[in-house]
């Protein structure tokens, strides 16, 4: 419980840093967002939208520096990272997730995301508060970022009616411009 609160506290003190920095970071990546889909506001450098609220179903787009390790595991990732290391990475980050339980991986394969050598991993898992997430999760890494979407639903047929809308949003992901270090 403590960790809980001290987690509130920095997130709190980061979202107040960066309103006084300027606001939400730039994102270096375009998308369009579906008809009848809203947008959720964050100050983290990603791109959170919902349909029915993020209990039903969501997408997340998020990219991060490789030089930041994964929040759980302390894990980091490079530039010569390959694919199939990366999504080994990132299950080892979602095992080590304490908010994630009865995970299961059901698909770990390559792909590609706007013409990028990258994976993609199929899961379900249980979060803290009992409810039970299909996601698809894709990823990759440009130069010294990595990039991941996320597609999430708590129930079989959200999940499938949705499904046809997340590829359209994956079809239209764009970066757009190069981060710097």
């Amino acid at each position: 419980m403590r960790l809980r609160m001290w987690l509130c506290l920095i997130a709190a003190v980061l979202c107040v840093a960066c309103a006084h920095a300027g606001g939400k970071p730039a994102l270096s990546f375009n998308v369009a967002v579906p008809e009848g889909w809203k947008q959720v506001d964050t100050d983290e450098p990603m791109l959170f939208i919902t349909k029915d609220g993020g209990y039903k179903q969501f997408v997340l787009i998020r990219e991060r520096p490789l030089s930041e390790p994964f929040h759980f595991s302390q894990k980091v990732m490079h530039a010569g990272t390959m694919p199939e290391e990366a999504a080994e990475i990132v299950v080892h980050e979602l095992l080590s997730d304490t908010n994630i339980r009865n995970f299961s991986l059901l698909e770990n394969i390559p792909a590609r995301i706007d013409g990028r050598r990258g994976f993609r991993l199929s899961f379900i898992y249980t979060d803290a508060d009992g409810f039970l997430f299909k996601t698809l999760y894709f990823g990759f890494i440009d130069g010294n970022r990595f990039y991941n979407i996320r597609y999430a639903a708590t129930q079989e047929e959200i999940y499938q009616k949705d499904l046809v809308t997340f590829e359209k949003v994956l079809q239209s992901f764009k970066l757009v411009a190069a981060k710097a270090p």
